[in-house]
Formats: structure tokens, sequence, C-alpha cells
């Protein structure tokens, strides 16, 4: 009797995970089902799949209710071929319900959808909008048809959905062989417009 409520108790959360839409899977599984403190810890080659979004790790831990919340560690890679980016960090903090991706440590973000490539030692994503916060010493990458345009900033938000940065403090943008610096400037990536303010200097080749 004994060996059959600890059955039931485990298969109560892992029909709740389906119901979510969400599946995982590692070389160590360990669980933990008490009311309230429900968590499983993948270990060993771990990976979950959350709609179009796939996560692997040394080690994810999932936890909240519905297991809302997932932190993972050691060699972590996202990948979201639906919105055509994936990330490298050695940490990731995911919340599924919030669709928000926090990572404090150096990291590496490919938008393959964008043509973009950036990295930064801290990063706020929120998948839903689209918006991305990139913080500290970030370097940002894009593709244009007048060549690679490199961003260089204290902090710099990217709206994938209307298609502009905003870099702030040291700000630096070298492109088509013009050099634009200031301490914030925002450009609007489907017009090519730069707007610059404060301490402004520039070298623009005509």
């Amino acid at each position: 009797m004994k060996r059959t409520l600890v059955f039931l108790a485990l298969l109560i959360p892992l029909v709740s995970l389906l119901a979510e839409e969400i599946s995982f899977s590692g070389g160590s599984t360990s669980m933990h089902m008490q009311q309230g403190f429900e968590t499983i810890t993948l270990s060993e080659g771990a990976t979950i799949v959350s709609g179009s979004l796939r996560l692997e790790a040394d080690t994810i831990e999932l936890t909240g209710e519905s297991f809302r919340y997932a932190t993972c560690t050691g060699s972590v890679s996202l990948y979201d071929e639906e919105r055509g980016i994936s990330l490298q960090s050695k940490n990731l903090y995911y919340d599924r319900q919030e669709e928000l991706i926090l990572i404090d440590g150096y990291l590496e973000l490919d938008d393959q959808t964008n043509e973009v490539l950036a990295s930064a030692f801290h990063l706020e994503f929120t998948l839903d909008d689209g918006v991305v916060l990139l913080q500290v010493q970030v370097r940002l990458f894009k593709h244009t048809d007048s060549g690679a345009m490199v961003c260089k900033a204290d902090s710099l938000r990217f709206n994938r959905e209307k298609q502009t940065l905003n870099l702030e403090g040291n700000a630096t943008i070298d492109w088509d062989k013009d050099l634009y610096q200031a301490q914030r400037i925002t450009v609007d990536l489907t017009t090519e417009a730069i707007t610059m303010e404060g301490a402004i200097k520039g070298v623009v080749n005509g």
C-alpha cells in the first residue's frame, strides 16, 4: 500500500507537467513532492522543453506551482526555433508563466531572425513582448546592407518587435565607416535613423 501511495503522489505532478506542455529528461533525476515544496532536480545532461523553447544544462531545478520556475546551472544552452534565438551562459532562470529569462554572468545571444549577435554580463528577456535588456560590457553586432553595425554600451535595450536599439552609458556605434559616440544613442533599425544625446562626438565620412 505504501508503494502505491508513493506512485500516485509522483503521478499527479507528472500529469500537471504534460498539461502545461513541458517535458523533461536527465541522466539523474530526483523528485521531492511535499505539497507546497514540489521540486524536480535534473542532472547529468538535463533537458526541458516548454512550447517552442528548449533548455539544456548540467543541472535544471523545476519548482513552484505547476513547475513554473526553471533554474539552470552549468553549460546552459537555450534554443527557440519559433522565435529564432539561442543563448549560451553558465546560469539561467526562466519563469514560464511570465515568459521571463534572467541571466547574471557572461552570456552570448544569437538572434537569427534579426541577424543580431550580442554579448553581455546581465540579461533580462521578456519573450512575450520581445524586449531584451543587456547590461555590463554590452557588445552587439547587427547585420545591415551597409555592413556590420557594431554597438557598445553599459546598457542596451533591444526591442525585437519595434526594431529599435536604445544604448545608454559610454554608447558607441561603429557603422559604415562612421563612428558615433554619446551618453545615449537610439537607433531605428527600420529607417536606420540615429538619435544621440549627451556628450556627443562623431566621425562621419561623407
